[in-house]
């Protein structure tokens, strides 16, 4: 396609994650249009600011709300998330303009003893500010205790080897992508640990009036991941989840059909209950461009998560 911009405002908070994200998109996008410039602008968010547990956030998309200012106040071309930080709701005047391929969803344990969520000793300070990895592990191994912490991922594999937390919990996604993979002392299976609602998955944004932009972006889009993470943002949508609810959910398309798992748990206890549904092309003509079918999807399953009596202690707004 014919490029009339030269030179785009990149959005990035400043993290060695996030830059390294941001700085992927802008190196696919040169792949494809070397007379296309990108130039950083580093953009401090809430999350970034605040030290309170992330689930206790008054406002959802704590590292994503001061990047879509920048972008609605013309300072910004483009931003780049993580794509289990955007609120589930999407933005009237923001385009989702491209969501690349997918990293391993899994989550990792690290531990400077090389021990294994099992192998843990009694007692153990387990680091972690998400509700779903917290259910997790108390359902696992309710011996261990479980306490708040925040950083980049650098941050919190420096309080680890500091001592002063015994173990935390870490998505590959974000590992693999800063080259510190190999820290994992376990990956986590997903029978206990459901990953979080689209992680994984980036999100590159603009404005939606910006059809040029949006087209030039789109070229980094892989359908089936948007397919599967807008049916797991349906889950979301579905359960009006907020930073509190214990939600997990995964969404794969095989073989013509859309199969989707989700968890709704109880943050204190690990009590959970887990729903899952396959929707096939005989029930509905699916086409990779359906996004709003393939949340309708995940709306039924939540529907079903719904139907738990978990759903009184599930911290639901």
């Amino acid at each position: 396609m014919l490029v009339s911009v030269r030179e785009l405002r990149v959005g990035t908070r400043a993290s060695q994650l996030a830059l390294t994200q941001t700085r992927w998109v802008c190196a696919s996008v040169r792949e494809k249009h070397p007379e296309v410039f990108f130039k950083e602008v580093l953009i401090t968010s809430e999350g970034d600011r605040n030290t309170d547990p992330l689930s206790e956030a008054k406002t959802p998309g704590v590292f994503v709300s001061a990047l879509r200012d920048e972008l609605l106040q013309g300072s910004v071309d483009i931003i780049v998330h993580s794509m289990k930080d955007l609120p589930a709701a999407p933005h009237p005047q923001i385009a989702l303009a491209a969501v690349p391929p997918r990293e391993n969803i899994h989550d990792v344990l690290f531990s400077t003893a090389g021990h294994t969520l099992a192998q843990l000793p009694k007692g153990a300070r387990v680091g972690t500010s998400s509700p779903r990895r917290e259910a997790s592990v108390r359902r696992l191994r309710p011996d261990l205790r479980i306490d708040s912490i925040r950083g980049n991922i650098n941050t919190r594999i420096a309080k680890v080897r500091s001592g002063e937390y015994d173990a935390t919990i870490l998505a590959l996604a974000g590992l693999a992508r800063c080259g510190l993979a190999d820290i994992a002392t376990e990956i986590l299976p997903l029978d206990d640990f459901l990953p979080a609602p689209r992680q994984g998955a980036l999100a590159v944004e603009c404005l939606a009036t910006n059809t040029e932009l949006v087209a030039l972006l789109g070229e980094l889009d892989d359908p089936l991941v948007r397919l599967c993470t807008a049916a797991e943002q349906g889950v979301l949508l579905g359960l009006n989840a907020s930073c509190q609810t214990a939600v997990s959910a995964v969404a794969t398309w095989q073989n013509g059909e859309l199969d989707i798992t989700a968890e709704l748990a109880v943050q204190e206890t690990g009590e959970v209950t887990r729903a899952h549904r396959v929707f096939p092309v005989s029930a509905r003509p699916w086409v990779l461009q359906d996004w709003d079918a393939a949340r309708d999807a995940g709306r039924v399953v939540a529907t079903d998560l719904l139907d738990s009596p978990l759903r009184e202690r599930a911290n639901l707004p």
